[in-house]
């Protein structure tokens, strides 16, 4: 019996050596896939791999992605990535060009397009039309604190302050395009974002403070559809347009917080071109694009934040004299737009507003009063003192 015994203890010391074998070269069998030439396949930069989270990276798309170079600091990067089911027309051809100004539209097939690198250093149309893409009003703030906006068809996130260059910030941008547009949620983009920042850091080298991670969730758009009618824009008191001679005024407005809340409108139609009408904003992918009612004529954006990163956008586009008689803080304000820079709640606090010339046209009853009524009513909600004069 005692031998029986010791055979079966013996038995059962070599099942177990031999599990262990088995698993310990399971695992590493699973490393060396995960490693050697079966690793997942990842793009932009390695942000982004297979099977890791959001449905685009899923089994159900084929994906091709081109890329215009590394993220660097002060410099702009540009990753195309397009999706779609495999073994269809678009993805016989897809069209990942990653050349010119943009990253423009294909003609078939959905995009995801990746941008890292800081706002244009230009600070007339150029940084506006960026402003308007980056910040658009069909967003809502990233949660705990983080400095950018989301919503199921965009991204925007503002990388911490080490990896600056000198005075200018680095942003990570995602914005998908195509026939469908949006993605499954604002939690997919925001991954999707995230990932992107914290490649971004990496290949720039100032991955050496605390990572970008988000525990909280993520809130979604109220309503991603455009605004119209009577009334206040933006649901402000102060905007108020006088009612379009042709096409219609629509806008998109953000969930309104303590630390951002923006604006974007479009007005739809023909417009006014004989008072400049839309810049055309070569940065948000806009060219004929329908508006509610029609082709979008002009545009407009206004925006007000004190988050500090956020802040850091709008350096350089206006000095450091007052905007006039009655107005608080520094900044300009001209025929078409207006940037203040004044404390509200014991912050810096930017006052940002731009109208191509037909919705400048239609400012009631100005865009200077229009801007200090807006400016007001914002100030009155968040209990700071006024920025422009009461008229």
């Amino acid at each position: 019996m005692v031998h029986s015994a010791r055979m079966s203890g013996r038995r059962l010391v070599l099942v177990v050596a031999l599990a262990l074998a088995v698993l310990g070269g399971a695992a590493l069998a699973t490393r060396a896939v995960r490693a050697g030439p079966f690793a997942p396949e990842s793009h932009c930069w390695g942000a982004w791999a297979e099977d890791s989270g959001p449905r685009v990276l899923g089994a159900d798309y084929a994906r091709v992605a081109e890329e215009s170079g590394s993220p660097h600091r002060g410099e702009q990067a540009v990753c195309v990535m397009a999706y779609g089911v495999p073994g269809t027309e678009e993805m016989q051809h897809p069209d990942t060009s990653v050349t010119g100004d943009r990253a423009r539209e294909g003609t078939g097939g959905d995009r995801l397009v990746a941008r890292v690198g800081p706002p244009p250093r230009s600070t007339g149309g150029p940084r506006r039309a960026w402003l308007a893409e980056a910040l658009h009003g069909n967003t809502v703030p990233l949660p705990e604190g983080l400095p950018g906006v989301v919503s199921t068809d965009r991204g925007t996130l503002v990388l911490p302050e080490e990896c600056d260059s000198g005075d200018v910030p680095l942003v990570v941008t995602v914005r998908s395009e195509g026939q469908v547009p949006e993605l499954d949620s604002e939690r997919e983009v925001t991954d999707l974002l995230l990932s992107l920042a914290e490649t971004a850091r990496e290949k720039a080298g100032c991955d050496g403070g605390r990572p970008t991670q988000l525990s909280a969730p993520v809130p979604t758009v109220p309503d991603g559809r455009p605004r119209s009618g009577g009334g206040p824009a933006c649901r402000i008191a102060g905007m108020r347009f006088a009612p379009p001679a042709h096409g219609e005024l629509a806008w998109y407005a953000s969930a309104v917080g303590t630390r951002l809340q923006s604006c974007s409108l479009e007005l739809s139609g023909d417009g006014d071109e004989r008072d400049g009408g839309s810049e055309g904003n070569p940065g948000d992918g806009d060219d004929g694009q329908q508006g509610p009612g029609g082709k979008v004529a002009a545009r407009g954006q206004f925006v007000v934040t004190s988050h500090p990163r956020l802040v850091r956008l709008f350096a350089g586009m206006a000095g450091e004299r007052s905007p006039g008689d009655g107005w608080r803080g520094t900044g300009r304000i001209e025929r078409r737009d207006g940037l203040v820079t004044a404390e509200c709640r014991g912050r810096p606090t930017v006052f940002f507003l731009h109208l191509d010339g037909p919705l400048a046209s239609s400012a009631e009853p100005d865009v200077r009063h229009l801007f200090a009524r807006s400016a007001d009513s914002v100030t009155e909600r968040l209990g700071c003192p006024a920025v422009g004069p009461r008229s």
